[in-house]
């Protein structure tokens, strides 16, 4: 790849290992020596300052721990095997030539070495309590980033990252601060935490911009939500009304390097694209699953033009909407294919007539409020109906529809139970197992609602909120 040609991290790393040549002699706590330290600093151009210039004193480094991006470097080259200490000399390591020669090779292995201890802080193992805490932390806090990022369709603001970080930092150590010193701490990890993402940005990783924050961003920042106090909502609610906001988002070399890592660990992790020559509710469900929806819209239009475009595919998509079995599934999967195509109301608005889709067509342009319900037709409010107790049986189960249709009036459940099986709803597995649970909960009152009740079906769908 291309991208990992030009990586400055690929860079530094190959003149880093053509440097150690036949060997380096390290120092005797195994860092470079401060002579060599140098020259590496302007060979690989790492922008470390050798002098200091503290209150018109000049102080000089003597030792190369204090150059932090050359310590960086030194470490990831360690640890992504290109070099190692061989009694007290750095040399390198003959089985990794093919590894250096190969640049997206070199930049995942070196990639994969960040989330280890030890990278924010050197071996003196000395530094501010905050810095130690993220270093100490970022085996789990930096995966748990990458992953968020690489999830969400727009670049994450970084202080959403930042206060989830900290609040995962401090339950992990047990930290617990003053009052009057918590503040002091959480902006120094902040800050820490900003190095950190300055870091991915120089090594080809992230994606740095500024701006206002997406909407989404602000959605579960309610008191109904357990996972974030009602203090961090606040101060996440006030920080994100800014204008401008730093903001994050994954390189193509990031996106690509974090999927391969999922894929390894076993996690389901699809790439734009891959789906094109799937059967039609395969394509989908998965879609329908785990793609956001802008992916879906791009995987959706690929699957179209790869199966005759538009005229030919479309009728394909909605044929396998009509055989889904499961109310609740088959109403993701009609949504999530309208929602890609840019006349998607206007082709629901065409179902309402369709024998197989008309009921969940007609459900979502209510839902949307592109359709009202005192414009339906009694056909389709009768429909409308039936879907609904029947997602209701399949979402909640028996008991549940039976307690629901028992609070019904008698008066008013006795036309139901007429009407609802004779609608015409395609579902007729369902709407004989709703007249089963209507004849339940008749009059007998001392009868078990649920008595002689064998069956019911259980989606195996799982139901999306969606932005519109």
């Amino acid at each position: 790849m291309d991208a990992a040609e030009r990586s400055s991290l690929v860079v530094k790393l190959r003149k880093f290992v053509e440097w150690v040549g036949d060997g380096r002699t390290l120092t005797g706590t195994g860092t470079l020596k401060l002579a060599d330290a140098r020259e590496l600093v302007a060979l690989l151009d790492t922008g470390d300052e050798l002098e200091r210039d503290l209150g018109g004193e000049v102080q000089r480094v003597r030792s190369s721990a204090d150059l932090p991006n050359l310590a960086i470097l030194f470490e990831l080259a360690k640890r992504a095997r290109i070099v190692r200490v061989v009694k007290g000399k750095l040399v390198r390591v003959a089985k990794a030539t093919r590894l250096v020669e190969d640049a997206l090779a070199l930049w995942a292995a070196a990639f994969d070495a960040l989330p280890e201890r030890g990278l924010l802080v050197k071996d003196t193992g000395w530094g501010l309590g905050y810095a130690l805490l993220l270093d100490d932390c970022l085996d789990f806090v930096l995966p748990d980033v990458l992953n968020t990022v690489y999830g969400m369709p727009e670049p994450v603001p970084v202080v959403r990252l930042a206060e989830t970080a900290w609040l995962a930092c401090v339950e992990s150590a047990y930290v617990d601060l003053d009052p009057s010193i918590e503040p002091v701490w959480r902006d120094g990890f902040v800050g820490e935490f900003r190095r950190l993402l300055a870091r991915l940005a120089e090594f080809g990783a992230a994606e740095l911009t500024t701006g206002p924050a997406d909407p989404m961003y602000t959605m579960d920042l309610v008191p109904e939500n357990p996972e974030l106090p009602s203090e961090v909502q606040g101060r996440l609610r006030d920080a994100l009304e800014a204008s401008s906001l730093d903001r994050v988002a994954l390189t193509p070399l990031a996106t690509w390097a974090v999927r391969e890592r999922l894929v390894r660990e076993g996690r389901f992790a699809p790439v734009v694209g891959e789906l094109a020559a799937a059967a039609p509710a395969a394509m989908l469900g998965v879609v329908a699953e785990h793609f956001t929806e802008d992916a879906a819209a791009v995987e959706i239009g690929g699957w179209l033009a790869v199966h005759g475009g538009r005229d030919a595919g479309l009728p394909l998509l909605l044929d396998a909407v009509r055989r889904c079995p499961f109310r609740t599934r088959a109403s993701v999967m009609l949504q999530i294919l309208v929602d890609s195509l840019p006349d998607g109301d206007s082709v629901l608005d065409g179902l309402r007539a369709d024998p197989g889709l008309g009921p969940i067509a007609t459900q979502l342009l209510v839902e949307r409020g592109n359709l009202a319900l005192e414009e339906l037709e009694p056909r389709e409010s009768l429909l409308c109906m039936a879907e609904q107790f029947l997602v209701l049986l399949e979402t909640a189960g028996l008991e549940a529809t039976a307690s629901t249709l028992s609070e019904i009036p008698d008066g008013e459940r006795a036309p139901l139970a007429e009407a609802i099986p004779a609608s015409g709803h395609p579902d007729r597995v369902g709407l004989d197992e709703l007249a089963e649970v209507f004849e339940q909960v008749r009059p007998a009152r001392n009868a078990h609602p649920l008595g002689g009740v064998t069956r019911s079906r259980i989606s195996k769908g799982k139901s999306k909120k969606r932005r519109h």
